[in-house]
């Protein structure tokens, strides 16, 4: 009798071990699995920090390169402007010399007609208007605070709008679209001349006089 309880005893001591050392390795391959599935996430981790900070790389590259090119263009700009300011007195200084020109010829006309026996060359005679290159709109009437589009030719165009001032001049505004590297710019041309005097100007890169007068209300 007791030698069975010892065999029964035994064999549930050895039936516990079994069952232990099967729950012991089950718990060992869950270690394992689990530490196979962190060194996973940390792989993955590693790969996405590495492609945020490609993406980094690329953003900051993106925007120093962006600042690049807004400089680049604020100083095409400011040459743009400095060039169309150079082109703008170049065309005042050929109409103000046409109109030398022009008060000389006048001058020798008035003094060929005082004494008959002087002769006055063809060439002093023929007193001219504008200047070669220069596109001539004429006598432009304009309404106060109304826009006006004009044909420049070349395929260009602008818009006029004139304000009347206190003291009675007319200040005039061209605006004008242009492109610098693919890139539309408005630009806006500013002068303020008396009625009925001939202005000069650049605009868009074609030269332009003309002789604004304020339309009767």
């Amino acid at each position: 009798m007791m030698t069975k309880l010892r065999a029964g005893a035994l064999a549930f001591v050895l039936i516990g071990a079994a069952v232990f050392a099967f729950w012991q390795h089950q718990q060992i391959e869950r270690l394992m699995a689990e530490r196979a599935g962190l060194r996973e996430q940390v792989g993955e981790a590693a790969s996405q920090r590495d492609e945020i900070q490609g993406l980094a790389a690329q953003v900051k590259a993106t925007v120093e390169s962006s600042e690049a090119d807004r400089g680049e263009l604020m100083r095409l700009r400011a040459q743009s402007s400095k060039l169309r300011q150079i082109e703008q007195e170049n065309a005042q200084l050929k109409i103000e010399r046409q109109r030398l020109a022009s008060l000389v010829a006048q001058a020798k006309q008035a003094s060929a007609l005082s004494d008959p026996q002087q002769k006055l060359p063809t060439s002093d005679v023929k007193a001219l208007s504008t200047p070669t290159g220069v596109t001539d709109l004429g006598v432009i009437e304009l309404s106060d605070a109304t826009p006006m589009r004009f044909d420049l030719g070349e395929g260009k165009e602008c818009v006029v709008t004139t304000t009347v001032l206190d003291d009675g001049q007319l200040q005039m505004v061209f605006t004008f679209e242009s492109e610098i590297d693919g890139v539309p710019i408005q630009t806006k041309q500013t002068a303020t001349v008396p009625p009925g005097r001939q202005l000069a100007k650049v605009i868009d890169g074609v030269e332009i006089a003309l002789t604004p007068t304020l339309k009767a209300k």
